[in-house]
């Protein structure tokens, strides 16, 4: 199963896990380290993903459909923020467009607080992950790679037909140290230069 991580474009160098997600002047972007993490659990699991920072590497919603043609993603995550949601919920629209047999989830503050309501938001939204996403994600791919009940997933909420299904909430992770270390995911999929520290003038290692 080839998974797809996006942290989707919106506008120019928008840092979505800032704590106050926003473009800032001084052009300071922190690294998607939600979406790193899950990347990590991911690969240890076995699964091929492509993590793509749209708002660090300058790509468009448009390049961004051009870079994963060539290895389809069976399973879409997308992250959003309340500031960027109804773009968020674009570009995922536009992937499911490009990919129709692919599952998307969007993941994030915005849907872990309003679910339901932005499940409403898009037809072509097929979940989304509450909270703490990291192992979500690895049982949501495990049971689509088996063709397994969804409502066995916690911590995710979905469509079947016009009903919503909201499952059993996901424990918090009580011992951290046993996720993969992000540092070896950047290594893999990202630039460190593409990521600034306007306040101390270098890039953020």
């Amino acid at each position: 199963m080839n998974v797809l991580m996006l942290n989707p474009p919106f506008k120019g160098r928008f840092s979505r896990t800032s704590r106050s997600p926003a473009v800032t002047l001084g052009g300071t972007i922190y690294y998607p380290f939600w979406l790193a993490y899950a990347t990590g659990v991911l690969e240890q699991s076995g699964f091929g993903v492509q993590l793509i920072d749209a708002p660090a590497q300058g790509l468009s919603s448009g390049e961004v459909v051009e870079r994963v043609k060539d290895s389809p993603p069976h399973l879409i995550v997308v992250d959003t923020s309340t500031p960027s949601i109804y773009s968020d919920v674009k570009m995922a629209e536009q992937l499911k467009e490009s990919f129709p047999s692919s599952f998307v989830v969007l993941v994030g503050t915005h849907p872990s607080a309003l679910p339901e309501e932005t499940l409403k938001l898009s037809q072509k939204v097929d979940a989304v992950a509450v909270g703490e996403y990291d192992y979500t994600l690895r049982d949501l791919a495990l049971a689509l790679d088996n063709g397994e009940d969804l409502r066995a997933v916690d911590g995710l909420v979905f469509r079947k037909g016009n009903e919503i299904i909201h499952n059993q909430p996901r424990a918090l992770i009580e011992n951290v140290d046993e996720l993969p270390f992000v540092s070896q995911v950047y290594k893999r999929h990202l630039n460190v230069r593409d990521y600034y520290f306007a306040a101390a003038n270098y890039p953020m290692v």
